[in-house]
């Protein structure tokens, strides 16, 4: 099962979704760069507070070090030997790999460097899964206190844009309590999917049925994991919670070191409404690692708090911190990982290749003349 998460990530498929995410961010920040006026971009620039930016950085790496824990305190469960560097190079490649799929789906990064590890697949699902539960759960809950104090700094229509997110949380959710409570009523619906698929496709009959098996017996086992987390490791469930705000609580700071350098005029209060609308209002965006979406939705929410020129050095800042430093660390974790495993592959077909020679006895010999 580790190879085919290797090979999800061939080539191809990364080629393609960068690709698709460059242009959906270079779109995004350009939109934003011509809302706020291009011909005022050298003025912020000039008067920009640059070395404010090292906090900025420094919270970056914070994120990094809360995203990781997240991760860290479920897998210490199942695999005690399990090392810190290791969940590290697991949040960064899960941060890429959501960068270059659609909808952000990046648990195939954690896997793939945790499995490498020697952690159960059926463990870092469950644990992913976790994970995502808790930023929903957190998502959730500060959206719903934000709609009820109904700030007067967001635009009208953000309420109706929040919608398409709770909804989405409520599909999720109750797909997990399925998964964990009642896992026939999915398997119902998977095994209708795979049938038509054999129907119509014949060929790929044999590997439908390899898929049914495996997914039966992953489910099993994350169902066993999930079980065993919620029932004895009710305060690690807890703790996951207490990271996730931890995580995002470093991103807000972080936003907020961005205005104070580009000299803008906001409070730490409106910019965590803004971080946690944003965050809970992207979380189900299309698009790879919300790119194109996020910077326009940040432009929006942001034009009632610091002036209009500031926003695009603003969007192309926080993202830069939150995101585009995180998915280049991360793709340098992820071929790093996958030369070694190409090195590895090379060296095993190299050794199959090499006769094997067999040891005989040596042997008197002696010619016709009877000469030893």
């Amino acid at each position: 099962m580790s190879e085919s998460l290797g090979g999800l990530m061939s080539r191809e498929n990364v080629v393609r979704g960068t690709l698709l995410f460059v242009v959906c961010t270079f779109a995004g920040l350009f939109i934003s760069f011509l809302w706020g006026g291009i011909q005022d971009i050298k003025r912020v620039v000039s008067e920009m507070q640059a070395q404010l930016l090292l906090g900025a950085c420094l919270c970056m790496f914070v994120d990094w070090i809360f995203g990781a824990l997240r991760f860290h305190v479920f897998i210490r469960k199942v695999t005690p030997e399990i090392k810190f560097r290791d969940s590290i190079r697991a949040n960064l490649a899960t941060l890429c790999v959501s960068c270059i799929t659609p909808f952000q789906t990046g648990g195939v990064g954690h896997l793939y460097i945790y499995a490498r590890a020697g952690v159960p697949l059926s463990a870092g699902i469950t644990s992913g899964i976790i994970c995502f539960i808790s930023t929903l759960i957190t998502l959730i809950f500060f959206a719903g206190g934000i709609t009820w104090l109904n700030p007067p700094f967001l635009p009208r229509g953000t309420a109706w844009v929040s919608l398409f997110s709770f909804l989405m949380f409520g599909l999720v959710f109750t797909g997990f309590v399925l998964l964990l409570f009642k896992p026939e009523i999915v398997f119902r619906f998977f095994h209708w999917i795979c049938r038509t698929v054999q129907r119509r496709f014949t060929r790929l009959a044999p590997i439908v049925e390899r898929a049914v098996l495996k997914v039966e017996e992953l489910v099993a086992e994350h169902k066993a994991f999930a079980t065993m987390f919620i029932r004895y490791h009710k305060g690690t469930c807890v703790l996951s919670v207490l990271l996730t705000c931890g995580f995002f609580g470093a991103r807000i700071v972080g936003s907020y070191i961005v205005v104070e350098a580009l000299n803008g005029e906001t409070t730490l209060w409106e910019l965590s409404i803004i971080g946690l609308l944003l965050n809970f209002v992207v979380l189900f965006a299309p698009s790879p690692g919300a790119s194109g979406v996020t910077e326009i939705v940040t432009v929006g929410l942001m034009e009632s708090v610091i002036r209009k020129e500031l926003i695009p050095l603003y969007v192309l800042l926080t993202r830069f911190f939150s995101l585009y430093c995180g998915v280049v660390v991360g793709g340098i974790i992820i071929g790093l990982q996958l030369a070694k495993d190409l090195k590895k592959d090379r060296k095993g077909v190299a050794e199959d290749a090499i006769p094997q020679i067999k040891p005989y006895a040596v042997r008197k010999l002696s010619d016709k003349k009877g000469h030893k």
